[in-house]
């Protein structure tokens, strides 16, 4: 299966004002042309569309809608991004924060969120490598230089395979395809992050989108 881009890109123009209020920029068009560029060559092959749907919505949340990789809080930099990260922890408002992560780590790396999914920790960044290398039989460089998950090619991998393989939290996206050959977006959402109570219905509004351009890229390739 191979998306019709025009076709996509149409059906999110004329159908997709939830997400895209100003019609889909040029930025936007590049982020999501990336990502089905990785897809299209490394995983369509072996895995059901709704994975794709799923994926983008999920990517189109924790990039704030921008659809190219990001740093935590929208940081320019990851020294940057770890000054938010503390003023928020002194105010309180990271509670859920047992230990700041944001602090230079071992490798005298900055390991805070980045990418299309966010990665944080050193050792996600070091497993991301791992996994990577042992799928395409090269490196990444993801260990030794934490800003190469903003490359959107390396990023838009980590989100596809991170999330077919289980990578972020105990579960994967497998796990949310039902019988029918539909996928559960909402519950999917655990995936990422264990929010889905706060924010899974708007997840799933978001997948259901690109679902659709999905499909309507699908019937005009009949």
């Amino acid at each position: 299966m191979v998306i019709d881009r025009p076709a996509f890109f149409r059906h999110l123009e004329e159908n997709g004002e939830g997400l895209f209020a100003d019609g889909v920029t040029e930025a936007q068009k590049r982020g999501l042309s990336c990502k089905l560029d990785v897809w299209d060559a490394f995983y369509a092959a072996g895995h059901p569309w709704v994975f794709l749907a799923a994926a983008l919505g999920q990517m189109h949340w924790e990039t704030g809608g921008r659809l190219e990789p990001v740093l935590e809080a929208f940081a320019e930099n990851r020294r940057q991004s770890a000054e938010k990260l503390q003023a928020a922890y002194d105010a309180g408002r990271l509670a859920w924060v047992k230990t700041p992560y944001w602090l230079p780590d071992e490798s005298g790396q900055i390991a805070v969120g980045g990418g299309d999914i966010q990665l944080t920790h050193r050792r996600n960044y070091v497993f991301a490598e791992q996994r990577l290398a042992e799928r395409f039989g090269r490196s990444f460089g993801l260990d030794a230089d934490y800003d190469r998950i903003l490359d959107p090619a390396i990023s838009a991998h980590v989100a596809f395979a991170g999330m077919i393989e289980g990578w972020f939290r105990p579960c994967k996206l497998g796990d949310f395809l039902r019988e029918d050959g539909t996928l559960d977006y909402r519950a999917a959402r655990d995936i990422v992050n264990g929010d889905t109570g706060r924010i899974g219905d708007r997840i799933e509004a978001h997948c259901k989108t690109y679902e659709a351009a999905i499909l309507a890229s699908l019937r005009e390739n009949d």
